[in-house]
């Protein structure tokens, strides 16, 4: 199998790090009762979707919930909530 090139691989390690920074920033800017509200449902969803299959175990709490933001960053006309601009 050929290996990508180097500016591909440059590419999609920025556009990791570019997500995870739009990730934390989104977490970041929740109020406190909407972190917990979200944190709740982020946690329970994603154990409820491993409870098919526990051999990949469960992360901790804050890598479920950047990997729930990032999904509905992903999916944005599914998860108008989220994706919605922040009020002044």
């Amino acid at each position: 199998m050929a290996e990508l090139p180097e500016f591909l691989i440059t590419y999609m390690q920025q556009r990791d790090a570019e997500r995870a920074d739009a990730v934390a920033a989104f977490l970041a800017s929740l109020p406190d009762r909407e972190r917990g509200l979200f944190h709740g449902a982020a946690v329970m969803g994603y154990v409820q979707g491993l409870m098919r299959d526990r051999a990949e175990g469960c992360p901790k709490d804050s890598r479920v919930m950047a990997l729930v933001v990032d999904a509905c960053f992903a999916f944005p006309d599914l998860y108008p909530t989220v994706n919605a601009e922040p009020s002044p």
